[in-house]
């Protein structure tokens, strides 16, 4: 008797063992195929099993700087420094040579810097990817460098061969590039910085834990050019905890009661094309907020009474439906006009504040200074600086009860400057901490009621005028709706004007608004303050 274990051979053994060999021989084909045979796609990594997060348990970077204007700001300041540079090179193997004067140095400088900074703007050396290693950032400013000094020697020695000394040329050029290495390594350094604490990266939140969301998440963790707070979905029953580690923190309500959505910087909704009709609710109830909000492209799809325009975000399209956001050179020149007028403002008009102060001082007994809460830019709550113009004791840090003709709170000091609106320019503090703007909608105190109702509730765009910086002067002020606003019609009236001025604004129109501010505040007789 044999076992079962044991091999029993049939009589046509040596066919077997054919087939054994050739079994083998399959194996083996099988296994190396299995070596080759590419994965399966990763699922997305959506964890189920670990706690629900909420919106209390995610942090919001509150420092942000706008990374277009910085950008803006390291071209601007690339150029002077390689102009300078070229130009010192330049006039060292010029002078002497020839007797023509400084006209073609100087622009033989100019036109150096300018292609050394187009050659780096189109190779995206200004784009500082926080996934970009030092080597790889300068080893594209090289090249580019490289290219532009080819084509600078190219050009200066064919149209003024005879101006030019060429190893002259060449030194200039060499030194720009050296600087500008130097330069850049110092930037890219910096920035690397700022965005590991989440300054530079633009803050999102995203509506719809989609596959949409998925890919918005993967590509953001190749270029880090984000921070992504958080996911919300009304189907929290469906939804997963997290998307590759972003936490689905909660609903639609949710998010409208977050106390840290005026630091969201752009709402995302990643639902699919057909879901039009969440779509359609999404943007009803959350397009009257300041922040911008966009869609992810995926059809051509539209969307009933809604402005569009296209961005993108992570690689990914976008269509945005509110929020119409500056170019980064808008931010960077307002924001220098901002610094250097509220500076010398300041410097030069320092005996005036110290005379009101004292005034105010001796007028009645308190502090000649009066801080106030107020909404700014993305509704975020600031205290905003006035001289004081009531009484100490009947002080309305919630603007409750605005000021009316003959007002009995208002000291005698204190009607002189609310009538020439000197009571505004310690302002010009926030607008040189950057809180305020020069020109902006006027900032709205925290509980200011009008006719006994928040002026949201009296008008729905209300909270549009929080989607710049406030100003101290602005275009509704000079076209008469300034001081206490009594009616909804007052509110309504406001609204309109502070959101025509975000629509269109510009530095010129700001510039004009400013000429303009001073002889209305000297002719207005209308406007209680």
């Amino acid at each position: 008797m044999l076992s079962r274990s044991e091999d029993v051979t049939p009589k046509h053994s040596s066919v077997r063992r054919g087939d054994e060999k050739r079994g083998s021989s399959d194996s083996r084909l099988e296994a190396f195929a299995n070596k080759i045979r590419p994965e399966p796609a990763k699922k997305p990594m959506i964890d189920r099993r670990r706690k629900r997060l909420t919106t209390a348990d995610v942090s919001v970077p509150k420092q942000q700087i706008n990374m277009n204007a910085v950008r803006f700001g390291l071209r601007g300041l690339d150029i002077m420094l390689v102009c300078a540079i070229i130009a010192i090179g330049i006039w060292n193997g010029y002078i002497g040579v020839n007797d023509r004067g400084i006209a073609a140095p100087v622009a033989a400088s100019v036109l150096g810097s300018i292609i050394f900074i187009v050659a780096l703007f189109v190779s995206n050396a200004y784009r500082f990817n926080a996934a970009t290693t030092l080597s790889s950032h300068l080893k594209t400013v090289a090249i580019a460098s490289f290219a532009a000094l080819g084509v600078w020697l190219t050009i200066a020695l064919i149209v003024r061969p005879e101006t030019f000394l060429p190893d002259a040329l060449a030194k200039a050029g060499l030194g720009a590039i050296a600087l500008l290495t130097v330069l850049h390594g110092f930037y890219h350094t910096q920035i690397r910085r700022l965005h590991s604490r989440g300054a530079l990266a633009p803050t999102i939140v995203m509506l719809g834990a989609t596959e949409s969301a998925r890919r918005i998440i993967e590509e953001n963790a190749k270029s880090k050019e984000l921070n992504i707070l958080g996911i919300f979905d009304d189907r929290m029953a469906r939804a997963p905890h997290n998307i590759h580690g972003v936490p689905v923190v909660g609903t639609v309500d949710d998010l409208l009661a977050w106390d840290a959505l005026p630091y969201v910087n752009r709402i995302v909704v990643t639902l699919p094309s057909m879901a039009n009709k969440r779509k359609e609710d999404f943007v009803n109830r959350v397009r009257l907020l300041p922040n911008r909000i966009a869609f992810v492209v995926d059809e051509f799809e539209t969307l009933n009474h809604v402005q569009q325009r296209v961005s993108e975000i992570a690689e990914i399209s976008l269509r945005d439906v509110t929020g119409n956001p500056k170019s980064g050179r808008h931010t960077a020149v307002k924001r220098l006009l901002d610094i250097g007028i509220s500076s010398v403002a300041l410097i030069l008009g320092a005996p005036v504040l110290a005379l009101i102060a004292l005034l105010i001082r001796l007028d009645s007994p308190g502090p000649a200074l009066f801080k106030q809460p107020r909404h700014g830019f993305n509704n975020r709550v600031f205290d905003v600086y006035k001289f004081r113009s009531m009484r100490n004791d009947k002080a309305d840090l919630k603007a409750e009860q605005q000021t009316t003709v003959g007002d009995a709170r208002v000291t005698k000091i204190g009607r002189f400057i609310r009538k020439t609106s000197l009571d505004e320019l310690p302002q010009l503090l926030n607008v040189l901490k950057g809180e305020m703007s020069l020109v902006g909608p006027r900032p709205h105190a925290v509980g200011m009621k009008t006719e006994g109702k928040a002026s949201i509730e009296l008008v729905a765009e209300y909270a549009h005028r929080h989607k710049v910086k406030p100003g101290m002067t602005g275009w509704a002020q000079i076209n008469g709706s300034r001081g206490p606003l009594h009616t909804a019609d007052d509110v309504a009236e406001r609204v309109r004007l502070d959101v025509e001025y975000i629509e269109q604004s510009n530095v010129l129109w700001d510039i004009l608004i400013m000429l303009k501010t001073l002889p209305v505040l000297l002719g207005d007789r209308s406007n209680a303050r």
